[in-house]
């Protein structure tokens, strides 16, 4: 369930990084996606650090990746804007 709500994310914000670039969306909205990315990716390591169930600490580990991963992508698609 997670993971397909996680695809589903990945999908949107695919979509959206690629109005970014294209110069659609504010810069206010790209910072605070960086923003939240990088929340996200804070609790989801914090959740992880606390986990009891190695399934869950897994889990949580992974979804910081993610969302990782989506904040450096945010990131590329604000200097690309930046230098446009």
């Amino acid at each position: 369930m997670i993971t397909m709500l996680v695809v589903t994310y990945i999908l949107g914000l695919a979509f959206f990084l690629g109005r970014c670039v294209a110069g659609d969306t504010p810069m206010t909205d790209l910072q605070d996606r960086l923003e939240r990315f990088e929340t996200l990716t804070a609790e989801c390591e914090l959740i992880a650090k606390l986990a009891t169930d190695s399934k869950k600490r897994e889990l949580y580990l992974h979804l910081s990746v993610q969302y990782r991963d989506l904040a450096v992508d945010m990131r590329r698609a604000i200097a690309t804007r930046s230098a446009a």
